[in-house]
């Protein structure tokens, strides 16, 4: 694994257990629970996270891949994702930690710099960076996602106290 990978990998661990420790202090109900009617879940944003952290990983790693088809599927069901237990999260978050190992030590040093190519139909625009961007692309995206579990978390104990 490169120094680029590794370091990566180091990030993507330190932020899923950050995620992991917002999910494992609250209880079953908050994982369906809502601050406000348009906002997601608990659920919703740890299988988003998950999913869209795996989604640029790989791409960033060399992994031909369709954005088009990452949106139209994995993302949009992540966002109608309804009733996963919270230790089946916490499950998700847990077997993710390992994939993600996995994915970045698929990479190579000559990937850091290529330009990454990711398919599209759909008329939606598609960036253009080379594999380091999209791998630190991921992870800033993951590292938002860790905010928001974490703004969820005192938002339920604060509508919520014990």
């Amino acid at each position: 694994m490169t120094p680029t990978h590794n370091g990566a990998l180091q990030i993507v661990r330190e932020s899923l257990a950050f995620l992991r420790a917002s999910v494992a202090d609250l209880p079953e109900a908050a994982m369906e629970w809502k601050p406000l009617p348009t906002a997601s879940t608990v659920s919703v944003l740890v299988v988003h996270a998950i999913t869209s952290t795996r989604f640029f990983l790989r791409a960033g790693t060399g992994v031909t891949v369709s954005i088009t088809e990452y949106r139209a599927n994995d993302r949009a069901r992540a966002f109608r994702t309804t009733g996963v237990p919270k230790d089946d999260l916490l499950a998700m978050i847990d077997a993710f930690s390992a994939e993600a190992e996995s994915i970045l030590a698929g990479g190579a040093e000559d990937q850091l710099s290529s330009t990454i190519v990711m398919s599209t139909t759909d008329g939606l625009p598609v960036p253009t960076r080379n594999g380091a961007a999209t791998i630190m692309a991921a992870i800033a995206h993951l590292r938002e996602h860790v905010g928001h579990l974490q703004l969820m978390h005192d938002l339920w104990l604060a509508a919520n106290p014990v």
